[in-house]
């Protein structure tokens, strides 16, 4: 397997690769993931070098985005947003997931990034150290409450980075993530 930084020329291929891993999970149909990732794609917290893919043998099975998150409208280069992330249905539970999500931990501190916020599964995103948004003062806004407190996850890329950061995560500047 390998990471790197998804092509322009394959966007829409990525988009609808999304889609077809989300469509018929219980909790989504694919809409919402495949419409966030082109909306990151044109706000100015994309990061090109963040939207990334891994190959198998010349073949894409997986892809991730990590972009800026301003929390409370501050900590607009300091932050990250992890999702979505998407692993090819024939390829789930054989690694890849944590392939990419340690290469992108280690790619976000190489780049200076303090932390990483996720929404999801606690019981996946814990296991690399993701710790409920809480106990770091990070706070989902009343407008995109999560199903629990514990769905919203913080990770901190080097020691007390995110100390001294603290407020609302608020993704209304997503259309596609206003529930």
């Amino acid at each position: 397997m390998n990471i790197r930084a998804v092509r322009e020329e394959e966007y829409r291929y990525i988009e609808d690769f999304v889609f077809e891993v989300f469509k018929n999970t219980h909790y989504s149909n694919g809409l919402v993931e495949k419409a966030l990732i082109k909306e990151i794609r044109e706000k100015k917290y994309y990061i090109p070098e963040l939207d990334l893919v891994v190959e198998d043998e010349g073949s894409i099975i997986g892809h991730f985005i990590l972009s800026k998150l301003p929390i409370s409208k501050k900590y607009e280069h300091e932050l990250l947003m992890l999702s979505p992330v998407s692993v090819a249905m024939n390829k789930q539970r054989q690694g890849v997931g944590k392939y990419m999500l340690q290469e992108g931990i280690k790619l976000s501190a190489k780049m200076g990034y303090k932390g990483i916020i996720v929404e999801g599964d606690y019981r996946y995103y814990r296991r690399f150290g993701f710790r409920t948004s809480t106990d770091f003062g990070i706070y989902a806004a009343k407008k995109n409450l999560p199903p629990s407190v514990d769905n919203l996850m913080a990770l901190e890329l080097s020691e007390d980075s995110l100390k001294n950061i603290t407020g609302e995560v608020d993704y209304s500047m997503y259309t596609s993530l206003t529930h």
